[in-house]
């Protein structure tokens, strides 16, 4: 059972930097997959009152990687490996999409903003920071999506990232390192920046599915630890009172 310890918070209206620590605590495994927030011990710790604290778990709910059930409290989300393979299936889809309208808008705003966001991943890909490094990495694969003037598009991307964000970080978990190597978008930048346009699809379809059946795989295990009850933290409603605490 992953067991996370929060530093307190100076302002305990600052709910931003609450839903900032409960991410990071998800990202970097020390609240697992399934795990019941224990919202009295948070909220000792990081020294808030519990109503900012469950402003910031609704949040987190509302992205998707917090569930809140009835009765029994609010738990990081499961992940199965059907999950996964959902999201991946449909990320690839959308990337495709995303750079077909973006091609002919880019311009050297585009390029720019490009090598900007990819300058970020690669200063926390060296500072080994697990959260800063997912994050970027989204942000530098969402500028396609941001770029691609579909409203609808986007939304799409926004409302996956949060799921992505688990994702990722549970790659690193079965990479068993906290980043991966830092010239691993080198080739996907390079080929927003060309010609070939059907290269920049195929490149992100493969960037996409690197070490996919690893993860699949890391997956699958968590299910299997599930199954045999290998989580003290997960309840269910029949066996948990209400507040979540």
């Amino acid at each position: 059972m992953g067991k996370a310890d929060f530093s307190p918070i100076a302002d305990t209206t600052r709910r931003a930097e609450i839903v900032a620590l409960l991410r990071r605590a998800i990202l970097t495994g020390q609240l697992e997959p399934g795990q019941k927030l224990n919202e009295l011990r948070i909220s000792e710790q990081m020294r808030v009152s519990r109503a900012p604290l469950r402003e910031a778990m609704r949040e987190l709910v509302q992205e998707g990687i917090l569930t809140s059930i009835p009765y029994a409290g609010t738990f990081v989300i499961d992940v199965t490996a059907k999950d996964i393979d959902d999201a991946y299936s449909f990320n690839k889809v959308m990337d495709e999409f995303a750079i077909e309208q973006t091609w002919p808008l880019r311009d050297q705003r585009f390029f720019d903003e490009l090598d900007r966001r990819h300058e970020t991943v690669k200063q926390a890909t060296r500072a080994l920071d697990t959260t800063r490094q997912i994050e970027t990495a989204l942000q530098l694969h969402g500028l396609i999506y941001e770029w691609a003037d579909n409203s609808v598009l986007l939304e799409t991307w926004q409302r996956l990232t949060s799921r992505l964000q688990m994702y990722f970080a549970l790659h690193q978990h079965a990479r068993n390192e906290p980043v991966p190597a830092e010239d691993v978008h080198e080739t996907y930048v390079q080929l927003l920046k060309g010609k070939d346009m059907l290269a920049a699809q195929r490149h992100a379809r493969e960037h996409i599915g690197l070490d996919f059946e690893e993860l699949i795989a890391y997956a699958r295990s968590l299910e299997q630890r599930t199954s045999k009850g290998g989580r003290a933290d997960r309840a269910s409603p029949a066996r948990s009172g209400p507040g979540g605490s």
